[in-house]
């Protein structure tokens, strides 16, 4: 029981601290066994309302000290509501040359939040699907615990 209880009550503190008053949108998904499978897609539905509103969009990775090489690779492809698609591959350094972390956390369990973009604006009002493929050259990546998406109101609101 105890081992279903501990990832709950990360992931409400994680929820509770990591985004601040201005937080639009945050989704976080548990990666099933800590062990993210290259065909496992995670689906984000952001709605926007105010195409004037300026945002600042993070990635939230939580990984264990099982994870076993330095960067990690993701594919987002983002679907817009006037049926447009891209798709960007983003790397992240989750462990320095060194083997220090570079998340927070004193336990094995390593937080980190990368910013993708900042000040943006969403060209029209409807829902963005976004969809996140682990993008290594493994089929199995360990150490990957929960992976999320915020989107945060800008601080530099124009």
């Amino acid at each position: 029981m105890r081992k279903f209880i501990v990832p709950f009550v990360w992931i409400i503190v994680f929820f509770s601290c990591s985004c601040t008053h201005r937080n639009y949108y945050h989704e976080i998904y548990p990666i099933h066994g800590e062990v993210w499978n290259i065909d496992s897609v995670l689906h984000f539905n952001i709605d926007i309302i105010d195409s004037l509103q300026y945002f600042d969009f993070y990635i939230d990775i939580r990984n264990n000290t099982d994870f076993e090489t330095q960067n990690f690779y993701i594919f987002l492809t983002s679907e817009f509501p006037n049926g447009y698609i891209g798709t960007d591959t983003l790397g992240f350094v989750i462990c320095n040359p060194f083997g220090k972390w570079t998340g927070k956390g004193n336990s094995r369990i390593k937080e980190n939040r990368f910013t993708y973009k900042t000040n943006i604006r969403f060209s029209t009002t409807g829902t963005y699907k976004f969809s996140v493929l682990q993008g290594m050259r493994k089929n199995k990546v360990k150490g990957i615990t929960d992976f999320g998406l915020c989107l945060t109101k800008s601080k530099n609101d124009h």
